[in-house]
């Protein structure tokens, strides 16, 4: 995609992670495990992450299948939970794709879940995870394909003190921002990535990259963006978009 291999660049972004830090707890995939959701696209994506040590744990974005995850890659230490129970914090897996839309929204269900597992564990902190971004991110085409209930969302997590950060991909760019006391985080992508404050589609000459996250037992967040050196080869920066 954009001229780029997506599944190369994918696993030196995965191989610089590994290679660099230490005590690696898991791994968190914040959707978009794939552009065609296929039994064969899935399986390609399983053989990588099997000969992973640590577990991963995978929401669906707008290009998945979340039936197709749970037959295909879901297995030994892949994993497709709605709750991540880690010492003194537990991270929430939410859904918020919308089948054949590129858009998000979180549902009743998984907004009684996430309320739910709040509620459940109120002495652990809690980093919510999703694919879509509950606030703007400055790139205007980009924005009309974010979480279009973001309002419950926060409205929610306002009841729930111990909630301390929420985690999404998606935009394809780093973001860190404070919003109702929660800091809002989301993650750059393994291989293309989008130019922030721009009307139309346009890509950013930024390397891949990934989002390192230390949760701290007082309730703090330690993260940090890291990119690998060079843009992908191949990388078509006059492209004008994708379905």
């Amino acid at each position: 995609m954009m001229g780029i291999d997506t599944e190369r660049s994918f696993l030196a972004v995965l191989e610089h992670a590994w290679r660099n830090h230490e005590e690696i707890a898991l791994f968190l995939m914040t959707g978009d495990l794939v552009q065609d959701a296929t039994v064969a696209t899935y399986q390609r994506l399983k053989a990588h992450l099997d000969a992973l040590p640590v577990p991963c744990y995978c929401l669906p974005g707008n290009h998945d299948d979340p039936a197709l995850i749970r037959q295909t890659l879901v297995d030994g230490n892949i994993y497709f939970d709605s709750q991540v129970l880690l010492d003194g914090w537990q991270i929430v897996c939410l859904d918020s794709t919308i089948s054949y839309s590129p858009g998000g929204y979180l549902p009743e269900s998984q907004l009684n879940l996430l309320e739910a597992c709040l509620a459940d564990q109120p002495k652990r902190h809690a980093l919510v995870s999703l694919h879509h971004s509950p606030l703007p991110t400055g790139a205007h085409w980009l924005d009309t394909m974010r979480l279009s209930n973001a309002e419950a969302f926060f409205a929610l997590l306002e009841r729930f003190p111990q909630v301390k950060g929420v985690v999404y991909g998606h935009i394809h760019q780093a973001m860190d921002v404070k919003h109702k006391g929660l800091r809002l985080l989301g993650c750059p992508s393994t291989c293309f990535q989008f130019k922030s404050d721009s009307e139309d589609f346009a890509l950013d000459q930024v390397p891949q990259g990934y989002r390192c996250i230390e949760l701290h037992p007082d309730g703090n967040i330690s993260t940090e963006v890291v990119r690998l050196s060079s843009v992908p080869p191949g990388l078509d920066m006059a492209s004008g978009g994708y379905d």
